[in-house]
């Protein structure tokens, strides 16, 4: 598997092709796993905030998963990116980001920026968590 900077139109293929929601946009930075094959099987975006990064829209398609493609995909972005990264894991998702690492997030320590984002997004998932590592020694 090979772990790669990726482009906001590559990314945003891989979203439509899997069904989902999300869209990269130019100023996100963009990961994806490409096996041998050259077939992308895992993608990543990460979004520059003034001290910290948060890492969103992790999919890895449906063949690929449970193979630690996603996992190290993280890592991989993690050491492009030696900086404080939040994320908002969805419930399934939380023990992946605790074996790599992250830690949950107390409310009031959750930054600013992402107090709407994490507002929103709690309305409609359950046991919805801010998780945070710091990659310099993470």
């Amino acid at each position: 598997m090979q772990y790669i900077a990726a482009s906001c139109q590559q990314l945003n293929q891989f979203y439509k092709l899997n069904k989902d929601k999300a869209r990269a946009k130019p100023q996100d930075l963009m990961y994806v796993a490409i096996n041998s094959n050259g077939e992308t099987c895992a993608a990543l975006r990460l979004l520059e905030y003034d001290t910290f990064l948060f890492l969103r829209s992790v999919l890895t398609t449906e063949k690929h998963r449970g193979q630690g493609v996603a996992n190290n995909l993280i890592r991989y972005a993690l050491q492009q990116h030696p900086s404080t990264i939040y994320t908002l894991p969805t419930p399934l998702a939380i023990s992946l980001y605790q074996r790599l690492g992250f830690v949950t997030v107390a409310k009031a320590e959750i930054p600013q920026p992402l107090l709407t984002l994490y507002r929103r997004f709690r309305q409609g998932n359950d046991g919805t968590r801010v998780m945070v590592i710091n990659s310099v020694v993470g």
